[in-house]
């Protein structure tokens, strides 16, 4: 008898955990041994042994590696068989199987399909009637555990419990922070509020060699990844809980379609250190759902462009917005320049417009910063130039005298007891309310004033989106006006040309 080759498969779906004594190939190991024994038994020759540790073959986005490169060595006759502990862990689904059952009716070969608990022989209807009972018995076993494990994980995350297995970004295990993360995130958040993209972002951190737990060996975090570490509820506490099934058909989701709710509504609370609060997260959730739409000209994809006066130059011959472009290389306007800002008839305009975009963007921004330091220096002697607190506080004064006279006419006995208190009464129910006005009224306006001097201090370190996010809280528009038939002169920036409409 012909010995032939054959090869045999080994598969295993868990691996342990760190922890609990076992090395993670234990079942794969046995399953080795059981194959060779068999090959042995059957007088065949093993090939190789083709091994898929840690992997599902009932999950259907699962790509098993090993499996597939027997199916070619298979269909490509390098080998004449397989060998197994059990059909189940060569197939848990049916569509596995068929892939097998059509290579071995084709095959002008002999062909063995064994295992320790008997034989199937493919090339015959009866061998693959039983084949396909036993997968499908094992399809429900498997259908029937993952139901079971995703009640027992909804049930977990309803009670708050955290996330099993590896950690996520920003927390050394499932409950304490690594404070080196959490700032990084702190840091990203507040970045990203103040209009830093998740693009700009992402170059930062691939800069700094920055990975994420799920990161691959030898590679950085990818955007995506940045995008979906930002948007994790799990940041300010909340749980969520995306369903095996939803993971499987969509891939990677966005966790936030996927709080887990109690049952007035509100958010779980989970069970670990959290980084941002609930409304920090909030606001950060808000800033890039709102960057989702992409504005006319916008490559998809994108929230911004790249200049900094983009989408909010305007031509001041028909209202258009302006685009950027870059001059000709080797051209003295490209030397000095680079850019320029252009009105665009393929985009609406009139194309009878263009300006060096670095002259307009430097002018700009110099009269943003100094309304910016006016903002801060008005934020100190506020109280005697704000009309309405100057007021409320000229208020609190004639409340004190109110109050004296009262006494004075009590202990001149022109008051009665009643009457007085009565007095007494209103006064400092007014006094109370014009104090909450007073406080209400100055810390808008310090406030205001130490945002903007925050904003002056940092502009040097701001990216060009960021930039251009404060300046289009201020600025409405930036109108340019063309010089007309002669009026421009090399070298000179006419800044009567230009005409910033604040808000």
């Amino acid at each position: 008898m012909t010995m032939l080759t054959v090869g045999g498969y080994a598969r295993i779906s868990d691996v342990g955990h760190v922890g609990d004594g076992r090395d993670g190939r234990d079942g794969v190991v046995r399953q080795r041994e059981d194959v060779y024994e068999l090959a042995q038994a059957r007088r065949a020759h093993i090939h190789r042994i083709y091994e898929d540790n840690d992997t599902s073959a009932y999950k259907r986005r699962v790509m098993r590696k090993d499996f597939e490169e027997m199916v070619l060595d298979l269909r490509n006759g390098l080998i004449s068989g397989i060998l197994a502990y059990n059909i189940d862990r060569i197939a848990r689904q049916p569509r596995d199987l068929e892939r097998l059952i059509d290579i071995y009716e084709e095959a002008r070969r002999p062909m063995i399909f064994g295992t320790t608990a008997g034989e199937y022989d493919l090339t015959t209807d009866d061998g693959r009637f039983q084949a396909r009972i036993y997968v499908a018995i094992a399809n429900k076993f498997s259908a029937d555990a993952a139901r079971r494990i995703s009640r027992q994980k909804l049930a977990d995350a309803t009670d708050g419990k955290p996330h099993k297995g590896q950690r996520a970004f920003g927390w050394k295990d499932t409950e304490r922070l690594d404070e080196q993360e959490a700032e990084l995130l702190r840091q990203a958040r507040q970045d990203v509020v103040d209009g830093k993209t998740i693009a700009t972002l992402h170059k930062e951190w691939t800069a700094r060699g920055i990975r994420s737990p799920q990161t691959p060996a030898g590679k950085t975090i990818g955007y995506s990844s940045v995008r979906y570490v930002l948007r994790n509820p799990r940041l300010c506490g909340y749980r969520a809980y995306v369903p095996q099934e939803v993971r499987e058909r969509s891939g990677r989701v966005d966790p936030v379609e996927h709080l887990v709710e109690r049952t007035d509504g509100t958010p779980v609370i989970g069970r670990w250190d959290p980084i941002f609060t609930p409304a920090e997260w909030g606001e950060l959730i808000d800033v890039l759902d709102a960057r989702k739409n992409t504005g006319r000209g916008r490559r998809a994809g994108t929230t911004v462009t790249e200049r900094l006066l983009a989408g909010i130059a305007r031509c001041a011959k028909c209202g258009s917005g302006l685009h950027s472009a870059v001059y000709a290389k080797g051209t003295p306007s490209s030397e000095r320049y680079g850019y320029y800002y252009v009105c665009r008839t393929a985009n609406g305009g009139c194309g009878r417009l263009s300006r060096s975009g670095p002259p307009a963007e430097e002018y700009v921004e110099k009269a943003f910063l100094d309304n910016l330091k006016g903002q801060s220096h008005r934020a100190q002697p506020a109280s005697d130039e704000d009309l309405e607190l100057a007021g409320a506080k000229k208020t609190l004064e004639q409340i004190e005298a109110d109050k004296a006279e009262a006494r004075q006419l009590r202990a001149d006995d022109l008051f009665s007891l009643r009457e007085f208190a009565r007095e007494i009464r209103r006064l400092e129910d007014k006094e109370r309310d014009t104090r909450e006005k007073v406080s209400a009224l100055s810390e808008t306006v310090v406030r205001a004033g130490t945002a903007a001097a925050r904003i002056v201090r940092d502009w040097e370190n701001y990216t060009v989106d960021m930039r251009r996010q404060e300046i289009r809280r201020s600025i409405e528009a930036v109108v340019i006006s063309g010089a007309g038939k002669g009026g421009a002169q090399r070298g000179l920036f006419r800044q009567d040309l230009l005409e910033i409409v604040w808000k």
